[in-house]
């Protein structure tokens, strides 16, 4: 399939955002603010796919002045604005001003089975849960008023490691024995449900074929090991470079098209994504 092949129909792109569409260290956009302008008025959804939570997805929302349904928490629930399809999807509650389906594990359960994990291994790491503002700030390098936000979850809990790599392979086996996951982020291995990003992408695309009546054909965008599962179900695979690791390794798929940027972070989503958006329409890139 070439890409002209893929990008005949509508486009859908769901992209990460911590190293991906932000900057990894200043959380900066600049870089991609004027393609994120001309896709929506090409009519061209931008879903964002993260493990930032809902408080912190609707103010970078206002900020990147995006509209459009929105993945939290790695996939552990979808928030579509009140009355952006014609009907809800069948399952779907409802919260300040969207409906939401939710396909994670409640927090409360998570941090029950740390509570029993650490008094039988110990703790070599700094949850959320546990952890001060401060430290988180100290962790990530948000504001204080965004660390809050970010600990402010429903489905996951961040874990900044501090321990050997054998400890996190023994943890993780024993998440997977309690019926849980664990996901490796830029940051933070994430403790939740067994839910991930690239199920929910296609939950949520299912949901604009039936709506729309259009055959979406999708774009995904990330850059660490968690957002593979989400690159693994596009049509094409984005794969934003980092300036720390190498690109995360894909399923060999042959129907699908793989890029990796040139570029890091936002620079990199702009030229890769500007690309295809430029070559698809026939336009010359400002």
């Amino acid at each position: 399939m070439t890409t002209t092949d893929i990008l005949r129909g509508s486009w859908l792109i769901a992209s990460d955002l911590d190293g991906t569409l932000l900057d990894h260290d200043d959380y900066s956009h600049a870089p991609v603010d004027a393609l994120l302008q001309q896709l929506e008025a090409d009519g061209v959804p931008v879903v964002l796919n993260s493990s930032k939570t809902f408080v912190e997805m609707c103010e970078l929302r206002r900020e990147l002045h995006n509209q459009h349904p929105f993945i939290v928490e790695n996939g552990s629930a979808l928030f579509i604005p009140d009355g952006y399809f014609p009907a809800p999807p069948a399952d779907a509650g409802h919260r300040d001003g969207y409906w939401v389906v939710e396909t994670g594990t409640a927090r409360v359960q998570l941090l029950e089975f740390l509570a029993a994990d650490s008094a039988a291994h110990g703790r070599p790491y700094l949850s959320f849960a546990n952890a001060t503002t401060a430290e988180i700030v100290a962790a990530t390098g948000l504001s204080p008023a965004q660390a809050r936000a970010a600990a402010d979850r429903d489905y996951s809990e961040p874990l900044l490691w501090r321990g050997s790599e054998a400890e996190r392979r023994d943890f993780a086996a024993r998440a997977r024995a309690a019926g849980l996951s664990t996901l490796q982020g830029g940051r933070f291995l994430h403790l939740l449900g067994r839910t991930d990003k690239g199920s929910a992408t296609l939950q949520l695309l299912d949901c604009y074929r039936r709506a729309r009546d259009i055959d979406y054909q999708l774009i995904a965008a990330g850059d660490s090991p968690n957002d593979r599962d989400m690159l693994a179900v596009a049509d094409i695979a984005v794969i934003v470079r980092a300036a720390n690791r190498p690109p995360p390794e894909l399923p060999a798929n042959p129907g699908q098209r793989v890029i990796i940027s040139d570029a890091i972070g936002p620079q990199g989503w702009r030229d890769v994504i500007a690309e295809l958006f430029f070559q698809a329409t026939g336009r010359s890139q400002p």
